[in-house]
């Protein structure tokens, strides 16, 4: 029946096309019939609803205020104690505030959060309460071995408290993916080489040092263009750049794109400029559609990505290291071919959503007492 089954609840502020809302719908397209699962948006829903929805996965949206709102909690106890949630798994600060503090108050067992990236939580305050409400957790989910290990030893989290579980995507879901939708699109020639990055107009993602490297990579050839999907706080800022750089020609920012996979399909090589991040959902898909990447090595990308082997890492915030990498991978198709293969060939092995499902609800089931079953 039913209600015989442990109910398991994502708690999430809302579900955007983003990292951490992309990895609830593959991991929860994975999932077994040992549980039933909801999702809880505390603030909004977002496109990702309607996904979950065909799934047949409810989400209930709770509509309350951006920023500190301590009423979020008892409106939350509320509706975990009537929907009888034996369960809770929050993503990103808020949730991870909001939903572990209730499901405490609420004596549920199972407490257990995802940490999607490295960046520690501003003000001493802030962290001082983060670390308060992480002792309250059954586990922490670091997504890579360096997230893990900032936990421990930055942020004095114990260390039974946190376990390993690498992000994993859906490859089901990029089976359709299209190359030719977008360069058709855009009317970009077979034998242009196509950058691009996917992601948040935002700070984090280091576009404005991705535009300083694409001027040099410019004065060395021209056989590439590139594009920019998403949008953000930092969209003028990063027009205005590629004005300045004389890159009007070349670099195209398509905005928030609702066709991804076939972005994603459309590219030669796939760049990531991250000055801090987790392990990237669009990361794993460029290299599952057996793109190359460029990265920058930080957070658990380093876990995803060998130089020479599968991709090219580079430190970050570095311009002419960026633009030297890319440089050698744009002029060598041969290289590009060889890295793409096993780029795809990493994520088959070591960044599948079913893995990623399988290992959550070892958890869950360890936290309610019952029997770990492998699939």
């Amino acid at each position: 029946m039913e209600s015989d089954r442990p109910h398991v609840v994502h708690v999430i502020d809302e579900l955007p096309p983003d990292g951490a809302e992309r990895l609830i719908v593959d991991v929860l397209s994975n999932r077994s019939e040992r549980f039933r699962y909801s999702v809880v948006c505390l603030v909004a829903g977002g496109v990702m609803v309607a996904e979950l929805n065909g799934m047949n996965v409810p989400v209930a949206i709770l509509d309350r205020r951006r920023g500190f709102d301590v009423g979020t909690i008892p409106v939350l106890m509320r509706w975990l104690y009537r929907n009888d949630v034996a369960v809770v798994h929050t993503h990103l600060y808020a949730a991870d505030s909001y939903g572990r503090v209730a499901a405490w108050l609420l004596g549920i067992k199972g407490r257990f959060s995802t940490r999607h990236n490295t960046s520690a939580w501003k003000g001493t305050m802030r962290q001082m309460l983060a670390r308060t409400i992480a002792l309250t957790s059954t586990k922490l989910i670091a997504c890579g071995a360096e997230i893990g290990v900032r936990m421990v030893e930055q942020e004095r989290i114990p260390g039974r408290l946190v376990t390993v579980i690498p992000n994993g995507i859906d490859l089901r879901r990029l089976e359709r993916a299209r190359r030719e939708a977008l360069r058709n699109e855009l009317r970009i020639a077979p034998c242009t080489v196509l950058l691009g990055v996917v992601g948040r107009l935002h700070p984090q993602k280091g576009h404005l040092v991705l535009i300083e490297a694409l001027a040099a990579l410019k004065m060395r050839t021209d056989r590439f263009v590139c594009v920019i999907a998403g949008s953000g706080e930092l969209h003028e800022e990063i027009a205005a750049s590629i004005r300045q750089q004389g890159l009007v020609d070349t670099v195209s920012m398509l905005g928030q794109r609702n066709d991804i996979p076939d972005v994603l399909a459309a590219l030669d090589v796939f760049v990531m400029p991250s000055l801090w991040e987790g392990l990237p959902m669009a990361l794993l898909e460029a290299m599952a559609l057996a793109k190359p990447a460029v990265a920058s090595a930080v957070g658990a990308i380093p876990d995803a990505i060998e130089t020479g082997v599968n991709g090219v890492l580079v430190p970050a915030g570095d311009a002419n290291a960026l633009a030297q990498a890319l440089r050698e991978i744009v002029n060598d198709d041969a290289k590009r071919r060889m890295l793409g293969a096993n780029a795809r060939n990493t994520v088959v092995k070591k960044f599948n959503a079913a893995d990623t499902a399988s290992a959550y609800e070892a958890l869950y089931a360890a936290a309610l007492g019952m029997p770990v079953e492998s699939r």
